[in-house]
């Protein structure tokens, strides 16, 4: 076998290459030696059970029914009350602990609160009270440390081989690993210990009286764990500007999330109230980019299997103008929807503001929220819509086509769009727009067929025959064929999705016509806030009330 050089031979010595080799990297790179041994033990570790059936239904009922993986809850011989996610922290089960927040677990969720008594536990007693999946880690590591220190001094008697030995280590590790990931993922390490009711002197409990655990936070008994590496993560993780800068991303890479999934300028990855923008517990972190999206829009209405998408793969593109973020001590998703006010969008706000003027806050509130209720109301949305087309008229049909010079809806009859909309079901009725570039394939040819059957429905109930409905028929048609993205150039396209999409939902029919349209394009995308969700647009996360009567 060839013996490689070693690049420490002189002050190492002579050696085994790859004796050297660890060596070295202990002593130059010990950062980056921590990290490997971390990883490779992570991949060395195989008592896991994220295959077992349990799981796998787990995951199924997830990813395919949407379940809320949050209120999933596991039996375990300890503690009972927990779910899924606390289960396998306290567990020590790595693999399992990261595979349920890549599908959308709440990190610091307490899920099944403590019951008033205990009285009908026997053996089992309930989990610590407020306890998270980071709190049950750091009590396994600390419980699984102590119990190794006993047996290595002698003690339990003949139940150290029970308790002892590979056991006890394989438990204490997975624990300890299980805390890092945590922290690193921006759990809440403020969160302390707490009894239980009626639990203070269960036999669990008994050894958190010697620990002198209650009372105190994660952040304060980080010594007792034992780990080096701990007691950084977590001193490191607790000041508010590391954490929103270095906390990994929820996929499952333990990567920082500007280097994973949030890597582009337009891909935020927190939220913070102005109220509580130093208190590191408050964040609301990116929901899970792997996780099933919570549009509810699953692929059933394209006649494609019931699996629902991804965030990924869904709305957390910028073109979505969607950004889900969780917090993690309620499960609750908050949703910042941003895009641009379109001129009837600030016609209707300045309608709404100059009515709401002289009412009083009950009397706003209580107009906000009948108007909510019929907002859900798929009938009254359409009626509304197709209100707005018939006395906006071309103006109306410009902006649903975004004011874009390619689209040709103006020429449109309103009173025939609008029509056509009433024909269709109101609880899959929508706007079609013939600058479709950003729209996915099978859902343009799902609406294109959609749009031209109710649009033949529609002239069978308003009588029109001959060549005036053929001319109808003829200029209110849907093609699934986008037209160049610019305006200069007249061609269509002859199969669906030919031209190359770019970044900004824009396609040309060639490199010539984007160098061409380039001026266009950079003057409308690419000005500053433009790409950039801008503050001026509508979001959901701010209330409707302050937004119409700021």
């Amino acid at each position: 076998m060839q013996r490689l050089s070693c690049p420490q031979l002189k002050s190492l010595g002579s050696c085994d290459n790859l004796i050297c080799w660890k060596r070295y990297w202990q002593r130059r790179q010990p950062k980056l030696w921590t990290q490997l041994n971390e990883d490779v033990s992570a991949i060395k570790r195989v008592n896991t059970s994220v295959r077992s059936d349990s799981m796998k239904q787990i995951i199924h009922g997830v990813m395919k029914q949407g379940i809320n993986v949050d209120i999933v809850s596991f039996e375990d011989t300890t503690f009972s009350g927990m779910n899924c996610l606390q289960f396998a922290t306290l567990r020590g089960d790595v693999q399992m602990m990261e595979q349920l927040i890549k599908m959308g677990a709440a990190l610091d969720i307490e899920a099944l609160p403590p019951p008033s008594d205990l009285a009908n536990h026997t053996g089992v007693v309930m989990k610590p009270k407020g306890c998270t999946a980071l709190l049950l880690a750091v009590n396994g590591a600390i419980t699984s440390r102590n119990i190794m220190s006993i047996v290595a001094n002698g003690g339990m008697g003949g139940m150290g081989g029970m308790f002892g030995g590979n056991q006890a280590r394989e438990s204490y590790e997975g624990c300890v690993e299980c805390a890092i990931q945590l922290v690193r993922l921006g759990a809440d390490t403020s969160v302390t210990f707490q009894f239980p009711p009626g639990g203070k002197n269960h036999p669990i409990y008994q050894s958190w009286h010697v620990w002198k655990l209650e009372g105190k936070s994660i952040r304060d008994v980080a010594t007792l764990v034992g780990s080096d590496l701990f007691e950084k993560t977590v001193e490191e993780f607790s000041a508010m500007e590391h954490q929103l800068e270095n906390v990994n991303c929820r996929c499952g890479s333990r990567l920082p999330w500007k280097q994973c999934h949030a890597g582009k300028p337009t891909d935020p990855y927190y939220l913070t109230d102005k109220d509580d923008e130093k208190d590191v517990s408050k964040i609301k972190w990116r929901y899970s980019p792997m996780a099933p999206c919570h549009c509810n829009t699953s692929n059933s209405r394209l006649g494609l299997p019931e699996t629902k998408k991804i965030y990924f793969k869904c709305c957390w593109d910028e073109t979505a103008h969607r950004e889900y973020y969780q917090c993690d001590k309620t499960s609750e998703i908050r949703v910042m929807a941003r895009t641009a006010v379109t001129p009837m969008q600030r016609e209707a706000m300045h309608f709404m503001q100059e009515m709401l003027k002289g009412k009083s806050e009950d009397e706003i509130n209580a107009l906000m929220e009948s108007t909510q209720q019929m907002m859900k109301d798929p009938k009254f949305l359409i009626a509304n819509r197709c209100k707005i087309v018939r006395e906006g008229g071309a103006i109306a049909l410009k902006a649903i086509a975004s004011d874009n010079p390619c689209s040709k809806l103006y020429s449109w009859d309103p009173e025939v769009y609008a029509g056509v909309m009433e024909t269709m079901d109101a609880n899959l009725s929508f706007q079609w727009n013939d600058v479709h570039w950003a729209l996915p394939k099978a859902e343009l040819l799902k609406w294109t067929e959609e749009w031209n059957e109710a649009l033949e429905q529609y002239c069978d109930n308003t009588g029109l025959t001959g060549s005036e409905r053929e001319d109808v028929i003829k200029l209110h048609t849907a093609s699934p064929f986008a037209p160049c993205g610019n305006v200069k150039c007249c061609k269509m396209e002859t199969s669906v999705k030919q031209y190359s999409r770019l970044t900004f939902n824009i396609a040309y029919c060639s490199s010539a016509c984007q160098k061409e349209d380039w001026k266009n394009h950079k003057q409308k995308w690419c000005k500053p806030g433009t790409r950039e969700r801008q503050t001026t647009g509508i979001s959901s996360g701010e209330s409707l009330t302050q937004m119409l009567t700021k």
